[in-house]
């Protein structure tokens, strides 16, 4: 029988002290009911269970730090897999690993969850909360980020992984002899893993074997003496706790994020049942198992459509846990804006992708919503064996109709099995589930050893688009977890005025450099506004002056850079530009987007929108001689650009069986207490002709129009004029107020 070594699989970060004492902290106690192993440890009673959303790139998505992701609870404000973000179609009820192995001649399983969200069978591990401003809302979570500091409203540990800030590496890892740690991608022209592109071909890193490094079993990579597990806090010097290798005042920088957007949390099953959530009928039999996890998330247009999670899973018992096998399970649900419960849930498919060693599901092509709203899918990125060598299994069960496993004995022979599952015939509630281990010999982890493993959740417009993005996640993992990147977003900020937006903005994208490239490769500017925060237009556009080599070239415009600046006494400046004619009193959303000059193999690369933008309600004009009744009337969406699935709003017409997108234009803060003949508006060409007139009386401060004219005629591209007349009880005259309005298709 063959056996694999196993390979310390921490990363060299900021907060592995704080995790070497969390495990200290734990309790061990007696079971309450006088039965049972008394060595079990209750639930670390210094730790928090609390939830996190990753949101920086195309999909939202929520974690656990107990294990599990979605969002099954319906915790308010979290989105389980939201895709495309914003669109509020939501992906996944819930998921999570399951862990089995052999210990003591019993096979069993710990699951973050199964079934109905059953089981939970772990807990997490206090490690604080870095830094302290996040220990509100996200307990015993660590976020850290290559460039952002602040988003969404968590703070991040900021820092590119392998930047050598603190001077703490040595020429042993220079090993191409340019003068600085091999963190280059490489460049030494040789495709060493054979993938075609020799750019991208990472070489060993600082400090002891960090995340993605496997070619590296138990080597002292920083000549500090010490192997992988010798080294007590994992950050590559021989002092037990400390973050601070150099004594520069600074954690080890060298040992920060390679996700723009990453976390961090561990949890573990050696907890009692009465932590459990819903114990299986056999109850909790922990296998003495503690899992580190860190997920990544990027909002570059190659990467945005996935979230990687790796796991570090270590054995904390006596024992060695033998033939140990991995499964992720999951329960998604395709479900499209304003489809919710069993709509959403009962009308998918699923199958298994054997080339990608990923599992699929989709939605019912022929319902109401067409193809659905996209796929969902999960895929083996990497173990400590090449996935060609993998025993996969590939399960699905329809809730309906049972078949999930309740015993450890039958959830252990299910992900070891080997078989795999047809794609299913017909809709339903189908949960899936993909497991694995060794083809041959086994996953054996030794007491104090780890098993490292790289999951990705993928998301995609259709089965094409999901293959597309899984091949990128595994290609990020063989990046060590880093691909070429956007120019930093740019700082900007927003002032209103009753007719227009002026929009401010650093040059601070401008000196960014790419991780991959290290180039400074900064190209140019969009600015873009949006109504409602999903459908964006473009105002204005910015170039360099300058020449692109290749497949870009065709994109490089030479419109300049920005004219207009304003300087300050500091000797700093920021551009500008102005937003005209808008409507008084309404409210819109900016963002100011850096791009570059193009990586191959993935484009133009721009930053992200999402959780950059900023709201601006422009001021109320009180000098438009509009009447009070009136003067906050305007019209939403303006321009309408025509209706499409990607505009807000989609409502089911059970009648016909589909969705319906609004062809509605929206007349916003009229008197909400007129009756019938009291509010009329009436819409006009600019020629003057005479369109259509809506009697406003509904009880509420709104009325739409559907864009059909009075002869039942669809109105076409334009400019429009309305008024609103409003006779105030009481008075015998009419009030009136004036403006336009643009239809775009």
């Amino acid at each position: 029988m063959r056996y694999f070594s196993l390979r310390l699989f921490i990363l060299a970060l900021l907060i592995i002290g704080m995790i070497t004492a969390a495990v200290a902290v734990a309790r061990t106690v007696a079971d309450r009911s006088g039965k049972g192993d008394p060595t079990i440890q209750v639930a670390d009673p210094e730790s928090r269970k609390s939830m996190i959303m990753h949101d920086v790139g195309n999909v939202r998505m929520a974690l656990a730090n107990w294990g599990e992701q979605g969002n099954p609870d319906g915790v308010v404000g979290f989105k389980g897999f939201e895709f495309p973000i914003n669109s509020g179609n939501d992906f996944l009820f819930s998921a999570g690993v399951w862990i089995g192995a052999i210990l003591n001649d019993e096979r069993l399983v710990s699951t973050a969850t199964d079934g109905d969200n059953g089981t939970n069978e772990f807990y997490p591990v206090h490690i604080g909360t870095y830094p302290a401003a996040n220990a509100g809302d996200f307990g015993d979570w660590i976020v850290s980020s290559t460039n952002l500091e602040e988003l969404s409203g968590r703070f991040y540990v900021k820092g590119a992984k392998e930047v050598d800030d603190d001077g703490d590496w040595t020429i042993a890892d220079d090993l191409d002899g340019d003068g600085k740690p091999s963190s280059d991608w490489d460049g030494d022209s040789l495709d060493a893993n054979g993938d075609g592109n020799p750019k991208y071909d990472p070489e060993p890193h600082i400090d002891e074997d960090p995340a993605g490094d496997i070619s590296s079993d138990y080597i002292d990579n920083d000549f500090d003496g010490l192997v992988d597990m010798e080294d007590p806090d994992f950050d590559g010097d021989a002092n037990p706790g400390s973050l601070d290798d150099d004594g520069d005042g600074l954690f080890d920088e060298d040992g920060a994020s390679r996700g723009v957007q990453e976390y961090f949390c561990i949890y573990q099953d050696d907890i009692e049942d009465t932590y459990v959530g819903s114990p299986d009928a056999d109850g909790h039999t922990p296998l003495k198992i503690q899992v580190s996890q860190r997920t990544y998330a990027y909002p570059e247009e190659y990467a945005a459509d996935f979230i990687l999670l790796d796991f570090t899973i270590r054995n904390i018992g006596q024992l060695t846990l033998h033939d140990v096998f991995i499964a992720m399970f999951s329960d998604p649900d395709i479900g499209a804006r304003g489809e919710g419960g069993d709509a959403a849930s009962l009308d998918d498919f699923n199958y298994y992708d054997a080339e990608r060693l990923m599992m699929v599901q989709y939605d019912d092509p022929n319902d109401y919503d067409g193809a659905g709203p996209g796929v969902f899918a999960i895929r083996v990125v990497q173990t400590p064996v090449p996935l060609e060598d993998l025993k996969i299994t590939f399960a699905n069960f329809e809730r309906t109709s049972g078949g999930d496993p309740d015993l450890n004995i039958d959830k252990y022979n299910l992900i070891s099995s080997g078989t795999i599952a047809p794609p299913t015939e017909e809709m339903g509630d189908w949960r899936m589930l993909l497991g694995f281990g060794p083809a041959e010999g086994e996953f054996a982890i030794a007491p104090g050893e780890e098993l490292p493993i790289t999951l990705a959740f993928i998301a995609g417009d259709d089965t094409a688009d999901v293959s597309k993005n899984a091949d990128w996640a595994l290609r990020l993992f063989l990046n060590d977890f880093q691909g070429p990147s956007a120019p930093n977003a740019p700082s900007f900020s927003v002032t209103p005025y009753s007719d227009h937006v002026r929009i401010s903005w650093r040059p601070n994208a401008e000196t960014s450099i790419d991780p991959i490239t290290q180039e400074m490769d900064f190209e140019g500017y969009t600015i873009e506004r949006s109504y409602n925060q999903q459908d964006w237009h473009t105002l204005a556009y910015y170039d360099l002056i300058d020449t692109l080599e290749g497949e870009f070239e065709w994109q490089n415009y030479n419109l300049g850079m920005p004219t207009d600046c304003t300087w300050f006494e500091d000797a700093h400046f920021e551009y500008y530009f102005d937003d005209t004619d808008l409507i008084p009193g309404h409210t819109y959303y900016y963002v100011v987007r850096a791009f570059d000059k193009g990586v191959e193999g993935a484009g133009i690369l721009i930053s992200s929108r999402t959780g950059n933008y900023l709201e601006a309600q422009t001021v109320l004009n009180e000098e438009t001689g509009a009447p009070e009744e009136l003067a906050d009337v305007y019209v939403y969406p303006n321009p309408y650009k025509g209706a499409h699935k990607g505009e807000a709003g989609g409502e089911v017409n059970p009648s016909k069986g589909l969705i319906e997108y609004p062809r509605k234009l929206y007349f916003k803060n009229l008197p909400a207490n007129s009756i019938v003949g009291q509010c009329k508006i009436q819409i006009f060409s600019l020629a003057g002709d005479h369109l259509a007139t809506l009697d406003h009386h509904n009880g509420t401060d709104q009325t739409t129009w559907n864009l059909i004219t009075k002869n039942k005629q669809e109105i076409v591209s334009g400019i429009y004029l309305y008024t609103v007349e409003y006779k105030k009880p009481g008075s015998g005259s009419w009030d009136r107020y004036v403006d336009k309005f643009v239809v775009i298709k």
